[in-house]
């Protein structure tokens, strides 16, 4: 049975291109939010139709799991669940990972930003203090904000922030996209 994917919009050339490039693969049907509860996923440009965690927004704003316009190529990895899993995406105070929106606080933030941009690569203990907190910071507090970060983005069990005690801590390589990966 194919996987059957909603799709909530009012924007007719949204629709008919998902329509038409994924049309092959999977059932693509266009409704009312009424009417979804039998589909595998849901694809809206519209945040307030956000129902479950089965719907993904598709739009030109930051918070877009796909921004428009895209190329069929990313429709196609985002429905087979290539883009929202396993890569983490920043956007203002939150990180998008694993399909979800994980709100982070401003230190936690600063922290998994220093991280990802180190792509994959260890950053020793005093560079982070440093980077995060400023001279002269305590490093029981990068202990702590790790652990608050690692609750957040470990939930499902898998290891995600990697620490060395002689090399400091790195993002796991699998969930950092390259430049060239995001660009559509």
């Amino acid at each position: 049975m194919k996987r059957r994917i909603a799709v909530l919009t009012a924007d007719d050339y949204l629709y008919q291109k998902i329509y038409l490039t994924l049309k092959s693969s999977v059932e693509v049907f266009r409704t009312d939010s009424a009417k979804i509860k039998d589909a595998d996923l849901i694809l809206t440009d519209e945040e307030e139709k956000i129902l479950d965690k089965r719907c993904v927004l598709i739009g030109r704003g930051a918070d877009a799991a796909l921004r428009v316009p895209f190329k069929s190529e990313a429709l196609i990895r985002l429905v087979a669940g290539d883009v929202t899993e396993n890569v983490m995406r920043l956007d203002g105070r939150a990180v998008y990972f694993k399909g979800e929106k994980i709100k982070l606080t401003e230190v936690e933030y600063s922290l998994l930003s220093s991280l990802i941009s180190a792509g994959g690569n260890f950053i020793e203990r005093e560079a982070l203090l440093k980077s995060v907190w400023g001279e002269g910071a305590d490093g029981g507090v990068l202990n702590v904000y790790v652990h608050y970060l690692r609750e957040k983005l470990e939930a499902c069990g898998e290891k995600v922030i990697i620490s060395s005690r002689k090399q400091g801590y790195k993002i796991d390589e699998k969930y950092l996209k390259s430049e060239e990966e995001t660009q559509c």
